[in-house]
């Protein structure tokens, strides 16, 4: 059966058989699940998945859904293995649920510090935001608004993995050490041959983003790559998908 018959297939099933207990929320889930993993599935061997984005909607989204081991496994099941999450806002027992379920299926939970400038961070208060992950992720929006000196300091501190996302233009702006793994944020068609070879030159991970880059993953070869963000199939969750 083909990828687009498949589908089809899939969306004329019923989200759940008569006789199911399983709550109408998470059936829903549980079907558009299905589509997601036929959306997400590499279509050659070749590129492997690295990591991939959730916005702070998309956990109260999942969570408010009780459906974030759902995700989790998800994710793991598309072969990613790094999920870097926006905690602004996001309560204690939330932040440590979802680095839980994320551990469960093998994933590595990174907070990803969003607009660090807006809030005024202190380096101490990046090392705060990432109390319950494994890893802190860095941005574009870091690079463009601290010092080498800040970053340096991070290092010196944070213990654990530091994971450095730029932009192609960014290129001069990476710390000669410090970060565990970088990645480049291919973006944009127009440009994405010459984020590639940026990419290949400063070792880094391709990061796609779902709406622009990601179906050009066929043209990846061996790399590593990123998708920014998950492609939630849930209309109301990815109503609320956050703009880097």
């Amino acid at each position: 059966m083909e990828r687009h018959d498949l589908v089809m297939f899939v969306r004329r099933l019923p989200l759940t058989p008569p006789s199911s207990g399983m709550p109408t929320g998470l059936r829903s889930i549980a079907a558009l699940t299905v589509l997601a993993t036929l959306a997400l599935a590499p279509k050659a061997a070749g590129a492997t998945p690295n990591g991939t984005w959730l916005s702070k909607p998309q956990i109260w989204f999942y969570n408010s859904r009780q459906a974030v081991p759902q995700l989790m496994a998800q994710i793991r099941a598309n072969r990613y293995r790094v999920v870097f999450l926006d905690y602004r806002n996001v309560d204690d027992a939330v932040q440590k649920q979802v680095a839980k379920e994320a551990r469960a299926q093998g994933l590595i939970p990174v907070v990803w510090v969003q607009s660090p400038q807006y809030r005024a961070m202190s380096v101490t208060d990046l090392i705060h935001e990432a109390r319950h992950a494994d890893g802190i992720q860095v941005d574009d929006h870091f690079f463009a608004n601290y010092s080498l000196a800040a970053f340096y300091r991070l290092r010196q501190l944070y213990t654990k993995p530091i994971f450095c996302s730029i932009q192609p233009f960014q290129a001069a702006l990476v710390p000669r050490g410090g970060c565990n793994q970088l990645d480049v944020q291919c973006y944009t068609s127009q440009t994405f041959s010459q984020c590639l070879k940026l990419a290949d030159r400063l070792g880094a991970v391709v990061s796609l983003s779902t709406a622009n880059t990601l179906g050009q993953r066929s043209s990846l070869g061996a790399r590593q790559f990123n998708t920014f963000l998950w492609p939630d199939v849930q209309p109301r969750a990815a109503a609320f998908q956050t703009q880097r």
